[in-house]
C-alpha cells in the first residue's frame, strides 16, 4: 500500500505510467477510486497519481475531521506534490478537492502546470463571508435563483447531513449529501453498488462541509497564472453552474467547458466525454 507521509499526516496514493505527472484530488464522499475511469486513459504516456485526503479511506487517521481544511488540505497536497510529483504537476481537482487545488495553485504557482477544476466547490465565490446576513442577502438580490438553488442545498442537504452524521447514521447523511449536491432525489439510490460504497467509506468527510472555509475569491483566483479548465456538468446544480462561470473568469488564462448528461459527478457519470475533454485540454 503506498503512502506519502507529509507533516504527520499519511497521505495513501495510487499511480500508473510514466512521463510527466498528473495528480488528482478528490471530492466529498469520496476517494482515490473516484478517478477509477480516468485512470487507464490518463496514463497513456504520462504518469497518473491518485491521491486519498487526510481522512478519506484506505488512511486510518482518527480524529473529528474539524482539521480538514482547505488550508490544511492545500498544505497536505503541496507536501504531497514535493514529495511525489517529480517537479510542477497537472493538477485536477474536483468539488472540495477543486477549492483545494485553486487555493494550492493561487499560492504556490511554481508546483502546479496546468489545472482542472471539476465542479469546483468555491462557495466563497457566491458569498465570501458565509456568517453575513448582509452578504446572503446581497446575493439574493443580484441572483435569486442562484441563491435559491444554494438555499436549497444548504437546507435540504447540508444541514440535515450533517445532523444525520452527529447522530452516527452515516447511510443517511451519505444519502442527503449526493442527492443534495446532485440536485435531485434519488440519486444516491442510482449509483452503482460499488460508488455507493465507497461513499459510505468516506462518509466521515462531509464533516468537512462544516469547517469555516478561506477567503477565496475572484482576487485570490486572480493569482492563479497557469493554464485552466473549468468542468461543470451540463446538469449540475445552479449554484455550482455559477461558480464555474465566476471562477473562469477570475482566472486569467481559463477557459468553461460542459460535460453533457452529467451533473456534480462528471467524471464518474460521463466519464468518455470527461476524458476526452481534459485529455485534449492537458
Amino acid at each position: 500500500m503506498p503512502t506519502a507521509e507529509v507533516g504527520g499526516v499519511s497521505l495513501y496514493y495510487e499511480e500508473r505510467g510514466s512521463g510527466r505527472t498528473t495528480v488528482f484530488v478528490h471530492g466529498i464522499p469520496t476517494d482515490y477510486r473516484a478517478w477509477a475511469a480516468q485512470m487507464g486513459p490518463f496514463s497513456e504516456g504520462r504518469r497518473v497519481v491518485a491521491l486519498s485526503r487526510r481522512y478519506a479511506a484506505p488512511n486510518a487517521r482518527q480524529g473529528e475531521v474539524t482539521d480538514s481544511t482547505i488550508q490544511n488540505n492545500a498544505a497536505d497536497l503541496k507536501g504531497f506534490i514535493e514529495k511525489v510529483g517529480g517537479g510542477a504537476v497537472d493538477l485536477i481537482g474536483h468539488s472540495y478537492g477543486g477549492f483545494i487545488s485553486a487555493f494550492l495553485a493561487a499560492d504556490h504557482g511554481d508546483l502546479v502546470r496546468s489545472l482542472v477544476l471539476v465542479e469546483p466547490a468555491v462557495s466563497t465565490f457566491l458569498v465570501a463571508d458565509q456568517t453575513s446576513s448582509s452578504q446572503l442577502l446581497g446575493l439574493l438580490l443580484r441572483s435569486p435563483s442562484v441563491a435559491l438553488s444554494g438555499r436549497r442545498f444548504q437546507s435540504g442537504s447540508l444541514k440535515p447531513s450533517l445532523k444525520a452524521l452527529g447522530e452516527g447514521n452515516v447511510a443517511l447523511a451519505t444519502e442527503l449529501n449526493v442527492d443534495g449536491v446532485e440536485d435531485m432525489k434519488g440519486a444516491y439510490a442510482k449509483l452503482p453498488e460499488e460508488t455507493r460504497r465507497m461513499m459510505l467509506d468516506n462518509a466521515k468527510t462531509i464533516a468537512e462541509l462544516n469547517t469555516a472555509f478561506p477567503r477565496f475569491t475572484a482576487a485570490e483566483a486572480s493569482r492563479i497564472a497557469c493554464p485552466t479548465l473549468v468542468v461543470n456538468g451540463e446538469s449540475s446544480a445552479l449554484w455550482l453552474r455559477r461558480i464555474g462561470m465566476l471562477i473562469t473568469k477570475a482566472i486569467p488564462n481559463s477557459k468553461g467547458t460542459l460535460v453533457s448528461g452529467a451533473r456534480h459527478f462528471p467524471h464518474m457519470e460521463n466519464p468518455g466525454e470527461f476524458n476526452s475533454k481534459v485529455l485534449a485540454f492537458l
